[in-house]
């Protein structure tokens, strides 16, 4: 047989991850042949990491799922595969028992992650919006409770195209660590140094992204707004303001300088462990500075006060005057990115219960439970409790390329497409690039994409009882991509269609490349809120200041953090075998691990109150002696699930859990 001429598809990937890189895909033989990252993507420009060049192997995976699989049991293991129309019967069969035992949906139950973030992926959240009165979890992203604090401050979190911090004269990167989580972003920070910025990273764990540093801050977990406003104080002090910048853009800056002017600088570096030559040195800097730009990262945002800690660095960059200037302002996550009609959460949920995930079990009944894009049961604080309350819900369907410890959990597992076999729409809430995935394989097997699989279920329950479900019928992925894009979409890309799409890498937002660039704030002032009325009502604090949070005991002496895997995000790509460590790992500084006894690679406890789990114990010089780091990931080879330490956190849905807000100790077996 001849070979079939290869050709060539555009695609993106869908991660929840800075990125959003664009990718050129080759097929031949209606199968993909090989990838490469688009030279022609402005922010990604032509690189891919390793997870991106590893997709080839992830489609084709011998473990990938297949077929519709069923158990009657949760847990048991008896999967048994059944056809699509059996599935379709199943969950139909469910749903229509709900409606007719409650009156309406509301047992029903949708747990959506970010697992893909095109758009395509938010028609499950569509269309279990057209069935009326419907229950949806709220999963714990720590960040957003962070996006409320930012909103109190400036209105929107918006943010200023990152290719700027070329521009700036000094490069603050706080909390983060894009080495690892945001590669793209290191050729903009080392043009910037080559062009004579200074770059500082402030972080409690000496990471990657700190050996690029002229000046690394080790300060102790969760007292960043601590130092913030330190710095703050100092600027003060050293007459090193924006006074023309202040007057005119900001509301409350007299009640923000007689509150920091009362703060002991003393006991505030004492809290954070850091000495005066490093305040000193960045002070220097900082007055010398002509703009600057405060990389802000998720670390921050896993602690109780994080979103504290962010208003307090804001609050720095206004003093400063950076807000609006060329190569300077905050980088942080945009929250303005959901543009999109099946995006519009205020429509979407106006008829839906919401529930946080530490709120399941005294919201039942549910009796069934959706669950999207996600996989709680390793992502999840808490998840034993996350696991009894799967066990306790009748019927659990979950959508999954692989058998997760989720699917494991659930009754139904249904097969889904991957990015190269269907289409969709990424926008990045990073970047300003909007970019077009072009379908360029077949489905893997039966797979479904979940319009189809939406589609499906909307014609079954329309012909069964129109009046239970509005879900809009459309007859192609294209069709449905084009009933999403309206005004705002327009607005900001000057695009209304999949068709506009075609043929470009990449469509740019119409955005000034230097956010607030007008210095007009979405407040109702107009201006930036030193102090906000907004929080006040909200009973939170009115002013960005630091706040104390708990701190280790001796019971439980180390602060566990978990940051993202560098090749890994939560439960994907779990089959890469790049870091030489098949099993988890617990990271512990040498002095502290020799104190109680414990050898490198010696298998250990880690426990606090809550739970306990086995893992190895390996030295490292970058983990401070009050710090122990396990990535967050599935590992499927040692069963260890770091969350069962985690707790869930505060009630109520505005109040995310602080995941970094979580106490250890270590024995030996």
């Amino acid at each position: 047989m001849n070979k079939q001429a290869t050709r060539i598809y555009k695609n993106v990937c869908p991660r929840n991850c800075p990125s959003s890189c664009t990718m050129n895909t080759y097929v031949e033989n209606a199968s993909l042949a090989h990838i490469t990252g688009d030279p022609a993507h402005p922010y990604t420009k032509g690189k891919l990491c390793a997870k991106g060049f590893s997709y080839i192997e992830k489609n084709s995976h011998r473990d990938r799922l297949k077929f519709p699989y069923y158990q009657k049991v949760k847990g048991s293991g008896k999967f048994r595969p059944i056809t699509w129309e059996k599935a379709f019967d199943l969950i139909i069969s469910e749903m229509i028992n709900i409606h007719r035992r409650y009156g309406s949906f509301l047992p029903l139950s949708l747990y959506k992650g970010t697992g893909n973030i095109g758009v395509h992926h938010f028609v499950t959240d569509e269309f279990f919006s057209s069935l009326g009165e419907t229950t949806r979890i709220i999963a714990s992203p720590s960040f957003s409770a962070s996006f409320k604090a930012i909103d109190y401050d400036l209105g929107a979190v918006k943010m200023s195209d990152p290719a700027s911090i070329m521009d700036s004269s000094m490069v603050i990167i706080w909390g983060a660590n894009p080495a690892a989580t945001n590669i793209h972003l290191i050729p903009f920070i080392i043009e910037a140094k080559i062009k004579g910025a200074k770059i500082v990273v402030i972080d409690p764990v000496y990471t990657q992204t700190a050996e690029l540093a002229d000046l690394y801050i080790q300060l102790r977990p969760s007292t960043d707004g601590a130092l913030a406003t330190v710095l703050t104080k100092g600027l003060f002090e050293k007459n090193a303001v924006d006074k023309d910048f202040l007057t005119p853009h900001s509301y409350g800056v007299d009640a923000f300088f007689k509150m920091i002017d009362g703060i002991n600088v003393r006991e505030y570096l004492l809290k954070c462990s850091v000495p005066h030559e490093a305040i000193d040195l960045l002070l220097k800097w900082l007055t010398e500075a002509e703009a600057v730009s405060y990389v802000i990262g998720d670390g921050l945002s896993k602690h109780s006060n994080g979103g504290q800690a962010i208003r307090a660095i804001e609050a720095l960059a206004v003093v400063r005057g950076d807000i609006g200037k060329t190569g300077g302002g905050i980088f942080f996550r945009g929250n303005d990115s959901l543009l999109f009609n099946n995006q519009d959460f205020n429509r979407l949920n106006g008829s839906n219960r919401l529930v946080h995930t530490s709120q399941l079990q005294e919201s039942l009944p549910i009796d069934m439970m959706w669950i999207s894009c996600a996989n709680p049961l390793t992502q999840e604080p808490n998840s034993k409790y996350m696991e009894q309350v799967m066990k306790d819900i009748p019927f659990v369907v979950t959508v999954d390329h692989f058998l997760t410890p989720t699917a494991q959990m659930s009754n139904l597992v249904l097969p889904t497409t991957t990015h190269f076999e269907e289409m969709d729409v990424v926008m990045s809430w990073w970047h300003n690039e909007l970019a077009l995935n072009e379908k360029a394989i077949s489905p893997y097997y039966e797979s479904k994409s979940e319009w189809s699989m939406m589609k499906e279920l909307a014609l079954r329950l329309q012909q069964l009882s129109p009046e239970l479900c509005s879900f809009p019928i459309h007859y192609s992925e294209e069709e449905y991509l084009n009933a999403q894009f309206n005004d705002k979409v327009f607005s900001r890309y000057s695009v209304q269609s999949v068709s506009d799409l075609r043929g470009s890498s990449t469509v740019a937002a119409n955005l000034p490349k230097t956010a607030w660039d007008d210095r007009q704030f979405d407040t109702k002032t107009g201006k930036f809120q030193f102090y906000s009325e907004a929080a006040k009502q909200a009973n939170q604090q009115p002013m960005g200041i630091f706040t104390e949070v708990k701190m280790p005991t001796n019971d439980y002496p180390f602060w566990l953090m978990t940051p993202h895997h560098p090749y890994a995000i939560n439960s994907q790509f779990h089959f890469l075998h790049l870091s030489g460590e098949e099993e988890a790992i617990v990271e512990i500084n040498p002095k502290a691990a020799k104190e109680l006894n414990i050898f490198n690679g010696e298998i250990v406890t880690v426990f606090n109150e809550q739970s306990s789990i086995e893992i190895k114990a390996v030295y490292s010089h970058q983990v401070p002696k009050d710090i122990v780091i396990i990535y967050q990931r599935w590992y499927p080879h040692s069963q260890v699930t770091i969350n069962y330490l985690v707790p869930a956190g505060p009630k109520g849905i505005a109040l995310e859990p602080a995941l970094y807000d979580t106490f250890v100790n270590i024995k030996k077996l």
